[in-house]
């Protein structure tokens, strides 16, 4: 869904804007490299939102949101996961599809997974 939207964007301002170059390999790069970063940072956001959560149930003498937990992991897996604590994962394979993009930037804090913790 994700990249859909900046697919579609990219033909509307094609069909509008006639100075704009033909679509080619670039722009496909392009929305290539958006959609990883826009999932990465909504895959952050979700683990930031669980982690808040799970504090606030520990403060409250809560259980853990196992469901929640097996949910959002099922959701972003494979390429990411959560653990109880709430600390987001990467695998090496999408930390690798990130530094190829140029965007390992954006996954420098995320710890990675190896292949034994999968």
């Amino acid at each position: 869904m994700i990249a859909w939207r900046f697919i579609i964007t990219d033909f509307y301002q094609l069909n509008y804007n006639k100075e704009l170059p033909p679509f080619d390999e670039v722009q496909a790069y392009s929305i290539y490299k958006r959609t990883l970063e826009r999932y990465t940072t909504l895959v952050m956001a979700k683990a930031y939102t669980i982690r808040a959560f799970i504090h606030a149930r520990e403060r409250s003498g809560a259980s853990h949101p196992q469901r929640l937990l097996n949910r959002t992991n099922h959701t972003i897996g494979p390429l990411f996961h959560i653990d109880a604590a709430g600390t987001l994962s990467i695998t090496e394979r999408m930390a690798k599809r990130l530094d190829a993009a140029h965007l390992g930037h954006i996954g420098k804090n995320i710890r990675i997974l190896t292949h034994d913790e999968h």
